[in-house]
């Protein structure tokens, strides 16, 4: 472009100062000469010269301001000075890794947003003399948004999760929590959790389990979110956790949780992992991918609450007890085995109750990153009451067995899958978890079945 409109001015500056050297001639025929021709040759090739140097200075100060507009590097305004993708100075500080985020340059101050939708349908088959024997429908079982990331420094960091109820609608904070990193590698939370030291089926995200659903086992035993704080260390081969908090389920959404509303007055709960071969990295799902080498891990913990004293509050009788439970876990080139046993003791004046359970559970990747049949067991122990409570309810049952066969299709491993699971309970379910798809059966019946599936999408 440049070339052309050069080569235009100077054709115009030629027919101009031909046009003047005609006019001349036909004036002053004497002068037409040689000599005359030369000269204006000369004011040609000068008046040329003056353009050319124009040119060039008015593309030199072009050039200069287009590099005052559009710098080469960075300039010290923006989040990141280390190198950028051509077009796009911000992608170091603005982008998407495993969720939408935004830095500092320093890193010292970041935010990550997450998504998730898990679309159910539910079927449920049971015996009863009143009413409907079945059950179906649709729900959105969850629809958070997950907040993370760090303040002031990348060691003080910060989670929270805002929830829809699946049944009302109606959001509420699931979890939050803040997080300190010390330097010796201990880590501080304060707010409310998922319990990290009892049971590792509740520790594992609800996006990374292997069924549709956490177990009724689970429900039963484990001590759900809590409110409290929390200390944890990890070394190469094992690792330890400890929490001090308001009692199990003390951050339910189904719960009060005003200081003076639990129904404890103190609960801890302590457990240690033990990394016998592997990654921790594989630690946190219940799935062995394909290219995922042997791992295998032991996990003991204790969970122990003090009930309310002298307090007239709903199920303040129910706090007193001390559990415990052992687990295994083992994974290999896309089969993974996982094993829990639970046990534990009520504490209070009222009835001595001893309840026990076991569960276990394992798939392949028969197509690898795709295809993954599943089988699960549960059994679970009552000992005669439906809880721990003082005021146990009285079972006609104390045993309940559940039998669950399902798969898995990943289309991009956890971030988008679907789930189809059919269960069976071969004893009488003594209470209702809907999000299992369990209904309380009707006292002397058995035999229920429920039919579930599901599409996750976590971003």
């Amino acid at each position: 472009m440049r070339a052309w409109i050069r080569g235009m001015v100077c054709a115009a500056v030629i027919a101009c100062r031909l046009w003047a050297g005609q006019a001349t001639a036909v004036a002053q025929v004497e002068l037409e000469s040689n000599a005359s021709l030369q000269v204006i040759d000369n004011d040609l090739s000068a008046d040329i010269e003056v353009l050319y140097r124009r040119i060039a200075e008015l593309e030199a100060k072009v050039a200069q301001s287009q590099e005052a507009l559009f710098p080469a590097e960075p300039t010290e305004f923006l989040p990141c000075p280390s190198p950028e993708p051509q077009g796009c100075f911000f992608s170091k500080c603005v982008g998407y890794d495993n969720g939408f985020y935004v830095r500092t340059c320093d890193q010292d101050f970041t935010l990550k947003v997450n998504g998730l939708l898990q679309v159910r349908q539910y079927s449920d088959w049971r015996n009863v003399t009143t009413g409907d024997d079945f059950e179906a429908g649709f729900v959105v079982e969850r629809a958070p948004i997950i907040f993370s990331g760090n303040v002031l420094s990348p060691k003080l960091k910060y989670w929270f999760i805002l929830q829809a109820s699946r049944a009302s609608g109606t959001n509420f904070l699931e979890e939050g929590k803040i997080i300190y990193a010390f330097d010796n590698g201990m880590v501080f939370q304060a707010g409310r959790f998922r319990d990290p030291a009892f049971l590792r089926e509740m520790e594992v995200s609800y996006t990374r389990q292997l069924p549709v659903e956490r177990s009724y086992y689970n429900a039963v035993f484990s001590s759900g979110v809590i409110e409290g704080i929390s200390l944890s260390k990890q070394y190469d081969c094992f690792r330890w956790m400890t929490t001090l908090n308001d009692g199990a389920n003390s951050g339910s959404v189904s719960n009060s949780k005003d200081f003076y509303q639990d129904y404890t007055d103190i609960a801890c709960s302590a457990g240690v992992d033990f990394k016998l071969f592997g990654e921790w990295v594989q630690y946190g799902d219940f799935t062995s991918w394909p290219d995922e080498e042997p791992a295998m891990f032991l996990r003991s913990s204790l969970f122990w609450q003090n009930e309310e004293h002298a307090d007239a509050l709903p199920l303040s009788e129910r706090a007193s007890y001390i559990s415990y439970s052992g687990e295994m876990t083992y994974e290999s080139h896309g089969f993974a085995a996982f094993g829990s046993l639970v046990g534990r003791h009520s504490q209070h004046d009222g009835p001595d109750i001893n309840q026990y359970g076991g569960l276990g559970q394992i798939s392949y990747q028969v197509i690898p990153n795709h295809w993954e049949p599943f089988v699960r067991y549960e059994h679970i122990w009552y000992d005669g009451y439906a809880d721990i409570s003082a005021t146990g309810t009285p079972l006609n049952d104390s045993t309940l067995d559940i039998v669950s066969v399902g798969f898995n299709w990943y289309f991009h491993r956890q971030a988008f899958k679907f789930t189809i699971e059919a269960m069976h309970a071969l004893d009488e379910v003594p209470v209702s978890v809907p999000n299992t798809g369990f209904l309380q059966d009707e006292a002397g019946q058995s035999g229920q079945t429920v039919l579930r599936s599901q599409i996750q999408l976590f971003f």
